[in-house]
C-alpha cells in the first residue's frame, strides 16, 4: 500500500440551530448545539484512512482544548497526526455555524491554520518525501502551498490538488498537479474565466476532473469526455461530500487503480457520505463500500 500526506486545515465546527435569525445587536434563544470535527485537511484525512488508506496529516492545531479534542478525533479514525504542530500563539481554527429554516451563516477564524507555513513545511519535508500520492487543499496560506508544490514535483510526487476555497492558479502551478479535483464552480475561478468548461477539461486530459455533485464527475480521457454518474442516495446531510471525493480518489490512487475506476470508486463514497449527519462522522468505511458495491453488482 502506498502512503498518503494530507496537507491541510483543521477546524472545530461549532453549530447553533435556532428557529430564528438574530439581528445585530439582538439575542435570541437557540433549539439545539453541536460540536463537529472539521478542516478540509482533517476531513479528507479522515474519509482516506476510513476506506483503509495510510494516511499522514500535515497541518497546525492550537495548544487548547479544541486542538486536543481533534487531534484524538484523528487517532480514532486512524490518521497519523504526529506531524501535525502544536502552536501556542494561536487558537485551533474554528468554523461558528448558524443554521435556521435550513440556511446556514458561517464565520471561519483560520486561528493556527495560518500557522502552516513553508517554515514548518521546510522543517516536515522529509516526512513528506516518505507518503506517494500527496493531496493538498487552500484552507491555509496560499504561499506554502504554492511553495510545497513545487518541491514535491521535483520529486516526481503524485499530487492531488483540491482548489478550495478557490483563487486563480497559475499555468506554472497547474503543471506541477498530478491531478485537480474543482467543483463546477471552482473551475470557473482557477481558471480565472479564461477557458469555458470543455476548453478547460480538453486542455488537462486526465488531469482535471470536475465534480458536480448529482450529475456526477466530468473528464477527458484523452480522446473523449466522460461523466462518471453519481449514484442514488437517499440524502440527509451533503456536507464533507466533497471531502470524501478527494480523500476516496486520493486512497484509490494510492493503490494504483486505473484513472476511471479510482473516480468511480469516489463517486461512490462521496455518494455514501451524504447518507449520514456530519462530515467526519458521515464518512464511509472501507467495508460499507464493498457492501455498497456487493448490492449493486446484485441489482445489475
Amino acid at each position: 500500500m502506498n502512503k498518503i500526506a494530507v496537507i491541510g486545515s483543521l477546524n472545530m465546527d461549532l453549530v447553533a440551530v435556532t428557529d430564528i435569525s438574530p439581528k445585530m445587536g439582538e439575542t435570541v434563544i437557540g433549539k439545539d448545539f453541536h460540536m463537529f470535527p472539521g478542516g478540509k485537511g482533517a476531513n479528507q484525512a479522515t474519509a482516506a484512512a476510513r476506506l483503509g488508506g495510510s494516511v499522514k496529516l500535515f497541518g497546525t492545531l492550537g495548544d487548547d482544548q479544541h486542538g486536543k479534542f481533534l487531534l484524538h478525533q484523528l487517532e480514532n479514525n486512524k490518521v497519523d497526526g504526529s506531524s501535525v504542530q502544536m502552536r501556542r500563539d494561536a487558537p485551533t481554527g474554528c468554523a461558528i455555524i448558524e443554521i435556521c429554516e435550513a440556511q446556514n451563516r458561517i464565520i471561519v477564524v483560520q486561528g493556527a491554520n495560518a500557522k502552516t507555513d513553508e517554515d514548518y513545511l521546510q522543517k516536515k519535508i522529509d516526512d513528506l518525501l516518505e507518503a506517494d500520492v500527496i493531496l493538498i487543499s487552500m484552507e491555509i496560506p496560499m504561499q506554502p502551498i504554492e511553495y510545497i508544490i513545487k518541491e514535491l514535483a521535483d520529486h516526481e510526487k503524485i499530487i492531488i490538488l483540491n482548489p478550495a476555497p478557490a483563487v486563480p492558479l497559475s499555468d506554472e502551478l497547474i503543471s506541477h498537479c498530478t491531478y485537480l479535483l474543482p467543483n463546477e464552480h471552482e473551475a470557473k475561478i482557477i481558471f480565472n474565466g479564461k477557458y469555458e468548461e470543455t476548453e478547460a477539461l480538453k486542455k488537462y486530459p486526465n488531469k482535471l476532473l470536475i465534480t458536480k455533485g448529482e450529475q456526477g464527475v466530468t473528464f477527458f480521457n484523452g480522446q473523449k469526455i466522460e461523466t462518471v454518474p453519481a449514484i442514488k442516495v437517499n440524502p440527509v446531510d451533503s456536507t464533507g461530500a466533497g471531502d470524501t471525493f478527494a480523500g476516496a480518489f486520493s486512497y484509490a490512487i494510492s493503490e494504483e487503480k486505473p484513472l476511471k475506476e479510482c473516480i468511480q470508486y469516489a463517486v461512490i463514497a462521496a455518494g455514501l457520505s451524504v447518507e449520514k449527519r456530519g462530515a467526519q462522522s458521515g464518512m464511509p468505511t472501507e467495508a460499507e463500500v464493498k457492501e455498497y458495491c456487493s448490492r449493486a453488482a446484485v441489482d445489475d
